[in-house]
């Protein structure tokens, strides 16, 4: 119910007051209702108005708000398809991989599947034929891919050169038909055939019912994989044992790599004495790990590892320069014509600078460069032969010797002394453990007598027995090396074993930055 009322305040004069009271008081009730019905009409439609643009207000803020919910999501959809796409290629990439593996193999199919790394040579392919031939052979790859991956597979670019195939497949024999079928189609392309070598290889793996950390896989198949890369073989199919392998080997590497930082890597020496004389020419530097948890470890327990995990390369300039420091200690003492031959494998003559880190190396420390000599190892072969060949004439216009190692087994050939500039060989003791007959003997007179007709001094190894020592006096061989003469010994007994070698043979008294009878330069001239 409303009512209605007039006040007035104290301004009001009473006269006027009076008049107005008067003419209300005349107003009868029928009027007064028509005049309470007239306004509450008028505020209902204002009411109606406002709650009309209100709802209208509100439902254009939801569409709004709706609209931007929409568009937020397809952004927020397309930018993470964008992070699990590959712009070259179009296909998924590494974190597209890892994905669909977590979401799409489950427990119950896991062993049905197989996972394929796919890896193209790129290095080879823009070497020798251009930037524009490997994008032509990636799209071809990625199509070739594509097209054979079925429902709930998986195919991605996951590195430069790397895919990644997870597949189904009923047995092994199933799945080896298929990868054969897709590699060969991959080396079968137009801008493949046409080069001298393979230029995809594949590692691949099935499934185990505990195989859930995509990652690991990956990794285990690239290891897998780069033990062929290179070579005339297409696919090596991994087990549960080589894939576990690859575990050990990274175990064993960061075991070498904190070798390397506590410095447990220790140059030891075999020391080399001349035929006729019997005076300690040289040494050979050879390394021993001084491991905390297995103690001594010789060479063969860890350089083929180092190999593997790209890191002899790293060992030989560590050795070089544990030679260098030994040679400079030797410097103007009694010890100062005795030389120091140093290992490097193949491998790390062909790096291209590698003449750039023997130089810094060496002029770190004073001592002669004649008294260095660069020893190759007969362990791998060169991986650019041009360039090792380069490197080596550098060390020699450096000053430094060049020895190569056991001529007559692993990679080292006859060739080589005419491939390098060779002052010293080594005859492998192979050879002269064939002297007893009669060809053998030939063989190793033949060899010694080839070498001194290229001006070339020959060193005798592994001279172990009287019956060896023998032998190899009475032939025309310059040196001699062998547990006969000297054990490998660490670099803290070498000097006072130089002075019991010299009593023991009656040799000259070495005097403190004096000459010795000792082998020097001049003899290979």
């Amino acid at each position: 119910e409303t009512g209605c009322g007039i006040a007035f305040t104290s301004l009001m004069d009473e006269e006027r007051a009076r008049r107005i009271k008067t003419a209300a008081n005349a107003i009868t009730t029928e009027d007064k209702n028509g005049i309470y019905l007239s306004y509450a009409s008028r505020d209902s439609s204002i009411n109606h108005i406002l709650i009309a643009v209100f709802s209208a207000v509100v439902l254009l803020l939801t569409a709004s708000i709706v609209f931007l919910i929409v568009r937020i999501t397809k952004m927020k959809k397309e930018n993470e398809s964008d992070k699990m796409t590959d712009p070259e290629t179009g296909m998924g990439n590494l974190q597209h991989f890892k994905y669909h593996f977590n979401y799409t193999i489950g427990d119950i199919s896991r062993n049905l599947y197989n996972i394929a790394y796919i890896v193209l040579d790129s290095s080879y392919l823009r070497s020798y034929h251009g930037d524009n031939s490997f994008e032509d052979i990636l799209k071809h790859t990625a199509f070739v891919l594509n097209e054979n991956t079925g429902d709930r597979e998986i195919c991605a670019r996951i590195t430069e050169n790397g895919f990644a195939f997870a597949f189904q497949s009923v047995n092994e024999d199933d799945a080896k038909k298929r990868l054969y079928e897709i590699i060969n189609r991959l080396n079968s392309f137009e801008q493949v055939k046409k080069n001298d070598k393979l230029i995809f290889h594949c590692a691949s793996y099935r499934l185990q019912s505990t195989d859930k950390n995509c990652e690991l896989l990956l990794f285990n198949l690239r290891k897998n994989c780069n033990k062929i890369f290179g070579t005339d073989t297409q696919i090596i199919f991994c087990d549960v044992f080589s894939m576990n392998q690859v575990q050990e080997e990274k175990k064993i590497t960061e075991n070498i790599l904190k070798g390397f930082d506590n410095n447990e890597f220790k140059i030891y020496l075999q020391f080399v004495v001349d035929n006729r004389t019997k005076n300690i020419i040289s040494a050979e530097a050879l390394s021993r790990w001084e491991n905390k948890e297995k103690g001594l470890l010789g060479p063969g327990k860890y350089i083929q590892n180092m190999e593997t995990a790209g890191l002899i390369s790293k060992h030989d300039f560590y050795m070089f320069e544990k030679a260098c420091s030994q040679l400079e200690k030797w410097s103007d003492t009694e010890f100062s014509d005795i030389s120091i031959s140093c290992n490097f494998t193949r491998i790390t003559l062909s790096e291209a600078n590698f003449v750039d880190k023997i130089s810094m190396i060496a002029n770190s420390y004073y001592f002669d460069k004649s008294k260095l000599a660069i020893e190759i190892t007969e362990d791998a072969i060169e991986k650019d032969r041009e360039i090792a060949t380069q490197n080596v004439v550098k060390c020699k216009e450096l000053g430094f010797m060049v020895y190569l190692d056991d001529l007559g087994s692993g990679y080292t050939s006859l060739a080589n002394l005419c491939n390098y500039p060779i002052d010293v060989v080594k005859i492998d003791r192979d050879i002269l453990l064939k002297s007893d007959s009669e060809k053998g003997r030939e063989l190793f007179c033949g060899i010694v007598a080839l070498a001194h007709s290229m001006n070339i001094k020959v060193i005798c190894e592994g001279v172990e027995t009287e019956e060896q020592n023998e032998l190899v006096s009475n032939s025309d061989c310059d040196l001699v090396q062998g547990w006969y003469y000297s054990k490998v010994l660490p670099i803290e007994e070498c000097e006072s074993f130089v002075k019991r070698h010299i009593m023991k043979f009656g040799l000259p008294t070495l005097n403190a930055g004096g000459k010795s009878s000792f082998f020097s330069r001049e003899d290979f001239n």
